[in-house]
């Protein structure tokens, strides 16, 4: 999936791959498990959340209030 990932920002940038560089990251806890039984479950989707909100514009974003900050624009 990462190389699919990256291909695609290639393609957007329109920049050969090997010149990508370091201009897609991916961290070192990649994945989130939600389990809406699991007592941790909260902590889990609250962290998830701040990690996404990422992808929205910076004036729209509310941290918090799990609102949906992203998936359309209202400019």
């Amino acid at each position: 999936m990462s190389a699919r990932i990256k291909k695609a920002w290639a393609s957007a940038l329109r920049l050969p791959l090997e010149q990508l560089g370091g201009l897609v990251h991916f961290p070192e806890n990649p994945q989130y498990h939600l389990d809406v039984n699991d007592p941790g479950f909260r902590s889990v989707l609250n962290s998830l959340f701040f990690r996404v909100s990422y992808f929205a514009k910076t004036p729209t974003k509310i941290f918090g209030l799990g609102q949906r900050n992203f998936g359309a624009s209202w400019s």
